[in-house]
């Protein structure tokens, strides 16, 4: 059954339709996008709905709360398929690069609304067919509040899905009970010496080849890439990553790494120190990684090592404990990954968040969001 919408909902929603059944909307995560769209689709009333989302993982979630939402069975609900088509009379939800190949122009299903999850995905050119749906009424999400959308926002996606109509910020959620009170605590470290020599030498190779050819050709693409590696697998973010989590012990963490060898690794020296742990990553067979994540909201896995595949779409709102330990220089990720540990939950009342860094750009950006988290968060520094 339809829940009782939160004030930020029930206002965003009333700017939705006073926006002619067109817009963006922007909300921290964990804020109810979900029960929000629902709530439109329910209000618009459209004769068929298409919903759009990122990843399989979202999917699973948006099926089963559409199905709760409007009282179906799980069967009235369309999942769409590669060679599938949208059914027209109820809602369709299909992950974001199966519709993007689907023409479904081509379907007659009448009065037709457009939800798409994580809005700022179909803005590339590889999934930007998503947007030409002839739709009636359009509503985009995002996860992210601050500076929510990159570039593609004026041009691609605003003539599609209609102007940003509402944005709910870390501060509202926070004094709604949304999230958490939480510490972000950021970690200074040294990178071994010739992992440092590595990043000089590259950043100074980077520079020359962007001077001659531009930031995005392929030599300077592939030069980012091997200097970001190279920063991620330092060994010394794995070990001061294990100390902290001693440091916590019985706290129950999160870790996000870029790199799965890396997770393996972390997981498994964790086990054979007697704490609960397991990797996560999209290599594990998808029932595994729902067993693990069961066992860890369950209280049998003390530590989830995550390599991306928690950035986006999962609830687990039992996590006490962040870990940053790598991530890519992208400030939506690192939104998503706060998200993941800041939902409030019967067992905690606050959160931490520790972020490791070891170069100036990785400072920088954090500096850059501790201004913008003034008032709302306790913000640390220290070297390790």
């Amino acid at each position: 059954m339809a829940r009782e919408l939160r004030r930020w909902q029930a206002e965003a929603l009333a700017a939705w339709e006073a926006g002619g059944c067109r817009g963006i909307v922007g909300a921290v995560t964990g804020g109810g996008k979900t029960v929000f769209a629902l709530a439109c689709i329910e209000r618009r009333k459209p004769e068929t709905a298409l919903i759009v989302v990122p990843t399989v993982a979202l999917l699973d979630q948006w099926w089963e709360e559409t199905a709760a939402h409007f009282g179906w069975a799980l069967d009235e609900v369309n999942i769409l398929s590669s060679r599938g088509r949208l059914r027209g009379g109820t809602v369709n939800i299909g992950v974001l690069n199966t519709v993007a190949k689907l023409d479904v122009t081509r379907s007659r299903v009448g009065d037709l609304m457009l939800v798409v999850d994580e809005c700022h995905k179909a803005a590339s050119p590889t999934f930007r067919a998503v947007l030409d749906v002839p739709a009636a009424a359009t509503l985009g999400l995002s996860a992210t509040p601050e500076r929510p959308y990159d570039d593609g926002l004026a041009e691609v996606l605003v003539p599609a899905l209609g102007p940003v109509i509402y944005q709910y910020t870390y501060a509202e959620a926070l004094r709604d009970g949304v999230i958490v009170p939480f510490e972000l605590r950021n970690l200074v470290f040294e990178l071994e010496p010739e992992r440092a020599e590595e990043y000089e030498r590259l950043t100074r190779k980077i520079a020359r080849v962007v001077s001659k050819l531009g930031s995005d050709a392929p030599e300077a693409v592939a030069l980012y890439l091997r200097r970001a590696r190279g920063l991620n697998l330092s060994q010394n973010r794995v070990v001061l990553t294990l100390k902290l989590i001693a440091a916590h012990r019985g706290h129950r963490t999160i870790v996000f790494h870029e790199d799965v060898e890396a997770c393996e690794v972390i997981a498994e020296v964790l086990r054979a120190n007697g704490i609960s742990s397991a990797a996560y990553h999209s290599k594990l067979p998808m029932r595994h990684r729902a067993d693990m994540l069961g066992l860890f909201r369950a209280g049998d896995l003390s530590v989830l090592v995550t390599c991306r595949a928690l950035d986006e779409g999962f609830n687990v709102p039992e996590a006490q404990l962040g870990i940053i330990a790598a991530s890519t220089a992208t400030r939506r990720q690192r939104i998503q990954r706060l998200g993941r540990v800041l939902r409030p939950s019967k067992t905690k009342d606050q959160a931490v968040v520790y972020t490791l860094v070891a170069t100036g750009p990785e400072i920088a950006r954090l500096k850059e969001e501790e201004a913008e988290l003034e008032g709302v968060a306790d913000v640390s520094w220290s070297r390790a």
